[in-house]
């Protein structure tokens, strides 16, 4: 089902500018990040930290066996999606492809202060009785594009 907007004009996007895809990234900490396995796809709601050239994230994993980990480990090339909707012509959508690394420990201050600036945090305080394991990971941008609707703000371009 496609929605036209209200005057009728075609719903279609303007590409956004490297300026503007940067700002996207920066201002929403949260989007859908894709994995494969071979032709089994996985896709995961993630919070990220964003720094030029990287998006930073942490799985907490609550057992010995992840699912996350697993696709994540059999990934060769992962893809992450930023959606921002307000109206039919007022959008934008981010999409970033990449190689994903394990964070080395001594890097994970930087991390926790990228996640701080940036990440949207579950309150896990309700699993308080449960082993949490967090687990960072960094998606390399090697490809990024970005489309906005004709009434995105163009501030950000």
């Amino acid at each position: 089902m496609t929605t036209q907007p209200s005057d009728d004009r075609p719903i279609e996007g303007e590409t956004m500018s490297d300026a503007a895809i940067d700002a996207a990234l920066q201002s929403h900490g949260a989007g859908v990040l894709a994995l494969a396995d071979g032709n089994d796809a996985y896709a995961i709601p993630i919070s990220f930290g964003y720094d030029a050239g990287r998006v930073v994230f942490v799985y907490w994993q609550f057992g010995a066996e992840s699912r996350k980990v697993a696709f994540t480990e059999a990934t060769d090339r992962a893809c992450l999606t930023v959606v921002e909707h307000r109206s039919p012509t007022d959008w934008r959508s981010v999409i970033v492809r990449g190689p994903l690394s394990p964070i080395e420990p001594d890097e994970r201050t930087t991390v926790g202060k990228l996640m701080d600036e940036n990440a949207w945090v579950p309150d896990l305080s309700v699993l308080e009785a449960r082993r949490l394991s967090p687990i960072p990971y960094e998606l390399s941008i090697e490809e990024a594009t970005g489309l906005r609707g004709a009434d995105a703000d163009p501030l950000l371009e």
